[in-house]
This record gives C-alpha cells, sequence and structure tokens, in this order.
C-alpha cells in the first residue's frame, strides 16, 4: 500500500506544479495585454491618488497616511533661499512703491547708457550719487554707513540720478555684500563702482556739491537718512515697512559670507523666522563708558543687568523661542551663555528635566570679538566677516530687540520691522521688560 501512495503523492506534486506554471503565463499574458494593468489603474485613478497622497479621508473618513509626501524644504534650503531672495520675488512684493521698481529699471538703462558713451565719445550726461567711504573719509561703523542706502535710493530717484556705493575701507564693500542675481537672469540694483568707471585719481570729496566734469553728487553717512525714510513709511506708505525689501534689492551677501552664515545657523539649528535676536551695543559712549577704555570687568554689574533685560524683551517679544544673542563684546555673550541664570535654566531644563525649556540662547563662535568698522586697525578682510555675519543672522529671525546704536536697529529693519522693541533707549536708560523666566514659573506653580 505503500508504493501506490507515493505514486499518488507524486502525481499531486506534479499537477501543481503544472498548475503554477500555466497560471503565471495567463497572469504575464493578461498583464501584457489587459488594458486594465496596474499602470492603466493609477493613471485613471491619478487624482484621487494624489489627493490621497497628500492627506485625503479614506472611504471611511480616516485620514490616509502619506506614504508619498512632496519633499518639505529643508533647513538649508531655507537659508540660502532667504539669503538669495529672487529678485522677481521683492517686486513682487505689493507693498513695494510702484517708483522703486520703475528706478530700478531706469537705474540699470541708465548705467548702461553711461558706459556705451563713455566708450562712444568719452563723456557723458548720466548723472550719479554716490555714498562713499573713501581712505581719509570719517565714515561711522557699518551700520552708519548701510542704513542710509533705501533713503538714499529715494533721493536718487527724486534727483534722477543714478546710486552707486564705494567703501575703501576697512575694505571693499564686494567683500562681504554683491549685487543679487536673479535665476532668469536678472537682478538687484547694480550699486559697485569698478575701478575704471571714473577717471584714476578723481577727487570725490565734494560734500554734497557736483562735480560738473562728471555729474558726481557723493555723500558720506548721513545720521538723519534711516528717521527721514522710517518717517516715510509712517507718513507716506501707511506703516507699510519696505525697508529690508529695498535693502535685499541692492545686497545680497557674497559667497565667503554666505558660507559663514549657512554654517553657523545650520550648527545652531536655526530656521528662518524661527528664532529671535537679541542685540547688546555695551561699548557705547554713553552712562559713564568709554569706547577705548572699556572693561567687562569694571563695568559687569551694568552689563549684565543691561543683558538680561535684553533677553527679558526678546522673550517678551517671541515667548518660548530660541535666542540668538549678538553683541560689539564677547565676554558680554559669554556671561549669558554661561554664567547667567538663563544658563542655569537651560541646563536644568535639559540636563535635569526640572522645567520646561523656555529660553534657549545661542550664538556664533564668540572666541573672538566683533571689530568695530571705524575703529578697528586691522586691514585683514575676513576680520570684518562676523560683523556682516551677525546683521544678517539676525535680519533672518523673526523679532529682535535692539539697545542703544544703529547697528541693532539696522538689523531689527532687516527682519521686517514688525516685531521690534528697543531694550535700552537712546541715552543708556532701561526699557524695563518682565522677568521671563519668573513669568514661566509662575505658570508652572499654577498646574
Amino acid at each position: 500500500m505503500a508504493r501506490p501512495s507515493i505514486a499518488l503523492s507524486y502525481a499531486i506534486r506534479l499537477s501543481i506544479a503544472l498548475y503554477i506554471i500555466f497560471s503565471f503565463f495567463v497572469i504575464q499574458k493578461a498583464h501584457i495585454n489587459s488594458p486594465y494593468d496596474a499602470a492603466a489603474e493609477l493613471s485613471k485613478h491619478k487624482q484621487k491618488f494624489i489627493v490621497d497622497s497628500r492627506g485625503g479621508k479614506n472611504k471611511k473618513g480616516g485620514i490616509i497616511q502619506q506614504t508619498q509626501q512632496k519633499q518639505q524644504p529643508t533647513t538649508t534650503s531655507k537659508i540660502l533661499s532667504e539669503l538669495h531672495r529672487p529678485v522677481s520675488q521683492i517686486f513682487n512684493n505689493p507693498k513695494l512703491p510702484d517708483w522703486v521698481k520703475t528706478y530700478a529699471k531706469w537705474h540699470a538703462q541708465q548705467r548702461q547708457q553711461y558706459f556705451n558713451d563713455m566708450r562712444a565719445n568719452g563723456t557723458s550726461n548720466v548723472r550719479f550719487l554716490i555714498s562713499r567711504c573713501l581712505t581719509h573719509d570719517k565714515c561711522g561703523g557699518a551700520s552708519d554707513r548701510l542704513q542710509e542706502i533705501p533713503y538714499s535710493i529715494m533721493l536718487a530717484n527724486q534727483t534722477n540720478r543714478v546710486l552707486l556705493v564705494r567703501w575703501e575701507k576697512p575694505a571693499r564693500l564686494e567683500n562681504y555684500l554683491v549685487v543679487p542675481k536673479d535665476e532668469e537672469g536678472g537682478g538687484g540694483i547694480d550699486w559697485t563702482v569698478p575701478d575704471d568707471m571714473f577717471p584714476e585719481g578723481m577727487d570725490w570729496h565734494l560734500r554734497g556739491k557736483e562735480d560738473g566734469e562728471h555729474k558726481i553728487v557723493s555723500t558720506i553717512r548721513r545720521d538723519s537718512a534711516a528717521p527721514k525714510f522710517r518717517q516715510y513709511q509712517q507718513e507716506e506708505l501707511g506703516g507699510n515697512k519696505i525697508y529690508h525689501e529695498i535693502f535685499r534689492l541692492l545686497f545680497a551677501p557674497s559667497e565667503a559670507l554666505t558660507a559663514r552664515i549657512h554654517s553657523t545657523m545650520k550648527s545652531l539649528q536655526l530656521t528662518p523666522k524661527e528664532f529671535s535676536s537679541v542685540h547688546l551695543r555695551v561699548k557705547y559712549p554713553v552712562r559713564g563708558i568709554k569706547e577705548n577704555e572699556f572693561s567687562f570687568q569694571k563695568h559687569k554689574s551694568q552689563i549684565t543687568s543691561w543683558a538680561t533685560n535684553a533677553v527679558n524683551c526678546a522673550a517678551e517679544l517671541h515667548p518660548n523661542s530660541t535666542i540668538y544673542v549678538s553683541s560689539d563684546n564677547n565676554d558680554t555673550v559669554g556671561y549669558l551663555l554661561e554664567e547667567s541664570h538663563f544658563a542655569q535654566h537651560y541646563i536644568d531644563a535639559t540636563e535635569h528635566k526640572k522645567h520646561p525649556l523656555v529660553v534657549k540662547l545661542v550664538a556664533r563662535d564668540y572666541s573672538t570679538e566683533n571689530e568695530h568698522v571705524a575703529f578697528s586697525q586691522t586691514t585683514e578682510v575676513d576680520g570684518f566677516m562676523s560683523v556682516f555675519e551677525d546683521l544678517f543672522i539676525m535680519g533672518l529671525g523673526k523679532c529682535v530687540a535692539h539697545g542703544v546704536g544703529g547697528y541693532g536697529r539696522l538689523a531689527a529693519a532687516l527682519c521686517g520691522g514688525e516685531c521690534v522693541t528697543a531694550h535700552r533707549k537712546h541715552g543708556g536708560s532701561l526699557n524695563m521688560c518682565s522677568d521671563a523666566l519668573k513669568d514661566i514659573q509662575r505658570k508652572i506653580d499654577k498646574r
């Protein structure tokens, strides 16, 4: 009886094998010839698949998992896209007045006309307004020179002049800022002055008077320019802030500066518009401070109270956010990140899990101090890179709490000017803000 049973078993196995082989060929043929194969079905219901993949509801009303979501922008792409925002995108801002767009186009035409005239005739009727800092000029710091630029654009437009910018000290501005380029081939307002644009050795020390031969008016820092532009925004534009947009039409960070900004922001996990900043100008000559004799230890009690209030103001503006700290003194940054009660709060929140983290302070490498553009003796281009790095990083945040001096105010304008507070008044006294850590502790105690 064993042998027939074995034979039957083999017969059954052979039948199963033949059936599998036959089915395979039938399925293959159906897949090739059938108009209802998987690809056809996907194509037929493409819209449904697209909707569902974006998180639509299934037939039972539940949320379908997004298995093939559109890739979200990375932190890197967000940083770079904000640093080099397309000029066309700026022009599309409905808050930007028409005269800005008209002037930008006219500026490009007139600039090209000048070069054409000079090649053909050696002379031109194109007129210029040059914001300058030449070797023997007294120009102030970076903010003193840059904050006037949007007003200078407005003045150049009103007087039919081509605005140019020329720095010779502490270095050429082009080492840090360049004319923005658009992906579509266009660009921003070209403010650069090539070495051969005007005759060698030409005297630009005109102080507002026009050079008759070359139709040039040149100016050095004007402290009234930025306040006048803020007044223009308030009175003529109904409070709309366009300062940052005009600035970005002229200036984008150079390749070297872009690399520095990107590296710092990525290492500190800063995403544009998701953090805020505080700037402390502690060496500003007011309230007994002398910049050339400054010592952190000598003024420590004063400075630490300023710094504490500054962070409180930033936290009040943007609760539960990361706060980027910048200062003209590296010891002040070190105090906030290493010694202050904010530093201890961070340790208690992250290491000891005592309470939620509500104030996180970060900063770039502060082992060396920012060089002051007006007073530094260094001639190295890289020595001033951090000045522009801090300025752009603060400009990429959501809010800025600034103190005395123009640098923090410029950063506040570059971030959009909508979420701003001054933690110190012009005369040096404090604008007191509530204690951020006590506020959060009270909330915790109520739970």
